[in-house]
């Protein structure tokens, strides 16, 4: 064969070899989370909405991410996370037991939680000396505050009742079956304003810690992309977008502690 005529057939051997390479886009992500309006909910429409989700939007969109919302039940949700690539976990309240499970981007929430109780019980109830052995305490069994709470001395089927969903501690503090909830700065005052109007009054009684939920990504992710999230999630606070989504449904200090978090690690 001439040596034009060889280098030709090169040519058209190669090319197409070449055209088939592409570069992997970055997968889509499996945003998973659960019903806790107003940051996450379904719609009318059976769209997951919320102000959360509303923020997680913007900067998939300012980052050029890709992912679909999915509600589901906590507990399901968590194993999902742990046992499929590409998801995102929110909002998860991080602790040491959760810690190398997931990358971490956050805080999305920091707030306080609290003991309460109907307000006509006196504060001698709730001492040291008392508060496990005159009281009924009530939480989510799914709630990472659970150990917390069995480290002041309550525990389940003596003096700890621990529920399947969790608005039912409210209903039993109601009807007079706990005498203990924990309830969080996110949704204290909603609670206040729903059994004032049964005529029902609470009291905080116990700080028992400040908690901090994240975002929890699947350990597949890598850690230029979970870098990327963090960036970005602070750039929300720092430029006012989180403000001006959060303003209408949390409160003030909610917001405050996230502007000042993202300001103090810009520095």
């Amino acid at each position: 064969m001439p040596l034009r005529a060889y280098l030709l057939s090169l040519v058209f051997v190669v090319l197409p070899t070449f055209a088939a390479v592409t570069v992997n886009p970055t997968p889509s992500l499996e945003m998973i989370t659960e019903h806790s309006p107003p940051a996450e909910f379904l719609d009318e429409t059976g769209e997951v909405s919320g102000v959360t989700v509303d923020l997680l939007s913007l900067i998939m969109q300012r980052l050029d991410e890709q992912g679909t919302f999915i509600i589901m039940p906590w507990s399901r949700g968590l194993l999902h996370a742990q046992t499929h690539n590409n998801v995102v976990l929110f909002e998860t309240v991080r602790t040491e037991k959760r810690e190398e499970l997931f990358k971490w981007v956050g805080p999305l929430k920091r707030y306080d939680i609290h003991f309460y109780a109907r307000d006509n019980r006196p504060d001698s109830d709730f001492s040291e000396e008392h508060l496990s052995r005159k009281n009924i305490a009530c939480s989510y069994r799914n709630s990472a505050i659970v150990e917390d709470i069995k480290r002041l001395g309550f525990s389940e089927n003596v003096n700890l009742i621990l529920t399947s969903n969790s608005g039912e501690c409210i209903d039993m503090l109601r009807l007079g079956r706990v005498d203990l909830i924990t309830l969080s700065d996110l949704m204290v005052d909603d609670v206040i304003d729903d059994l004032r109007l049964q005529q029902i009054a609470i009291k905080p009684v116990l700080y028992i810690k400040e908690s901090q939920r994240y975002l929890a990504f699947s350990k597949d992710i890598s850690n230029e992309r979970v870098a990327r999230w963090q960036r970005a999630l602070e750039q929300s606070y720092l430029d006012g977008s989180m403000r001006k989504l959060y303003q209408n449904a949390f409160s003030e200090i909610i917001i405050k502690r996230l502007e000042t978090f993202a300001n103090q690690h810009s520095r």
